[in-house]
C-alpha cells in the first residue's frame, strides 16, 4: 500500500481548521490573536505556523508507524513506535511554546490544555490510515477475484482448443487416408478457423464474428460426406449489434455432428440464433440423435459453457438441455449487457 503523504496533509489542514484553527480567525482578522497578549503579531503568526508543523508530526509519526508494523501485525512495535513518536512530538511541543510564549509555561498546566487535541490528532491519523487500508484491501481483493476469473476463463477457452483440434485432425486424416478430392479444402478450412482460434483474444467479439465462425466450422465438417447433410441455419438479427464470449456457440454445433445422426434426406441439425430488440440473445439448437444413443450430457464443451456462462453473466442467462426422444435440444437466453 503506497503512502499518501500529500492526501494526508489536505485531510490534517481541514481536520486542524476544524478543531482548532477556527479560535484565531477572528483575531487574525484583526491582526492580533487576543487583546492581552504582548506578542507581536508576527511571533503568534510564527506560533502557530510551528503548532500547525509539530501537530502534523504527530500525526505523520502514528501514520508512518502504522504503515511501517501494522501489514506484518507486529503490535509491540507498532505501539512502542507510535508511543516515542508521541512523546518526542509532545516535549517539541513544549519546548517551542516555552521559547515563544511571553508567560510561564508550566508542565502540568501545558499537559493539560494540549493532551486532549494531541490525543486527537493521534487518533485522526488512525482513521486516516484504516480508511485507506480498507480500501486497500478491498481494491486488492477486487483485483484478485478479476484475476482468478481472468486465469479460469483463459484455462476454459484454452480447452476448446485442443478438443476442437484433435476431432477436425482425425477429420482430416480419414480424408486423406482415403485419398479424398476433398483433402486440401479440409485444411485450408482448418487453417482459417485455426487463426480464428489462435489470435482472437478480446473477451467479447460481436455476434456477427461467432456465426461466421459457425459456417466456416459447419462447411469444414461438411467436407467429411459425399454430398452436403440437410442443416438448417436461421439467423435473426436486429439493427443492434451484440457483443459475444468468442467460441461460445461453437460447441452445441461440434457436439451435433460427433454425436448426432446426420441425414441427408430432412433437416437432422437445427440452429436458430435470434437477437432480441434489446440485445438480448436467443440461441435453439436441436440434432436428431440414434434411438439407442445416450445423451452427450456433461461432456467437455457444454460443461465448458456453463462454466463460462456463470463467470461472465453470474446468473444473468438461461441454459437449458433436453434430450427428447431422438432429439437433442440445447436452449441458451442471454440478457446481453454487453
Amino acid at each position: 500500500m503506497k503512502k499518501r503523504i500529500g492526501l494526508l496533509i489536505v485531510a490534517f489542514i481541514i481536520f486542524y481548521s476544524l478543531i482548532h484553527l477556527g479560535r484565531y480567525v477572528p483575531d487574525l482578522v484583526r491582526g492580533k490573536f487576543s487583546l492581552v497578549d504582548e506578542r507581536s503579531y508576527e511571533i503568534r503568526c510564527l506560533h502557530l505556523m510551528l503548532d500547525l508543523v509539530i501537530s502534523f508530526m504527530f500525526i505523520l509519526g502514528t501514520y508512518l508507524s502504522l504503515h511501517k508494523f501494522n501489514p506484518g501485525q507486529k503490535y509491540l512495535k507498532l505501539t512502542i513506535s507510535i508511543g516515542f513518536s508521541f512523546l518526542l512530538c509532545f516535549g517539541l511541543q513544549f519546548i517551542t511554546s516555552k521559547i515563544l510564549s511571553s508567560d510561564p509555561v508550566i508542565i502540568s498546566r501545558f499537559f493539560r490544555n494540549e493532551i486532549l487535541y494531541n490525543a486527537f490528532y493521534v487518533v485522526f491519523s488512525m482513521v486516516f490510515y484504516f480508511i485507506q487500508y480498507s480500501l486497500y484491501n478491498e481494491f486488492q481483493q477486487k483485483e484478485l477475484t478479476l484475476q482468478n476469473k481472468s486465469s479460469e476463463l483463459s484455462l476454459l477457452r484454452s480447452q476448446i482448443n485442443p478438443h476442437f483440434l484433435f476431432n477436425n485432425l482425425n477429420n482430416i486424416y480419414s480424408l486423406v487416408y482415403h485419398n479424398s478430392k476433398q483433402s486440401l479444402n479440409a485444411i485450408s478450412g482448418l487453417s482459417e478457423l485455426l487463426r480464428f482460434m489462435l489470435y482472437e483474444k478480446s473477451e467479447f467479439i460481436p455476434l456477427e464474428n461467432e456465426i461466421n465462425y459457425i459456417k466456416k466450422y459447419i462447411e469444414l465438417e461438411q467436407l467429411r460426406f459425399e454430398r452436403p447433410s440437410l442443416i438448417k441455419f436461421c439467423v435473426e438479427k436486429t439493427k443492434n449489434e451484440p457483443l459475444i464470449p468468442p467460441l461460445l456457440l461453437i460447441p452445441f454445433i461440434e457436439n451435433a455432428f460427433k454425436h448426432g445422426k446426420v441425414s441427408f434426406e430432412e433437416h437432422w441439425l437445427e440452429i436458430d440464433i435470434k437477437v432480441e430488440h434489446n440485445g438480448d440473445i436467443v440461441v435453439r439448437c436441436i440434432n436428431n440423435v440414434g434411438i439407442k444413443a445416450k445423451a452427450p450430457i456433461g461432456g467437455i464443451g457444454l460443461e465448458n459453457v456453463k462454466k463460462r456462462l456463470e463467470i461472465l453473466y453470474q446468473g444473468d442467462y438461461k441454459f437449458e438441455i433436453h434430450h427428447i426422444e431422438n432429439k437433442f435440444v440445447v436452449n441458451l437466453e442471454i440478457n446481453n449487457k454487453f
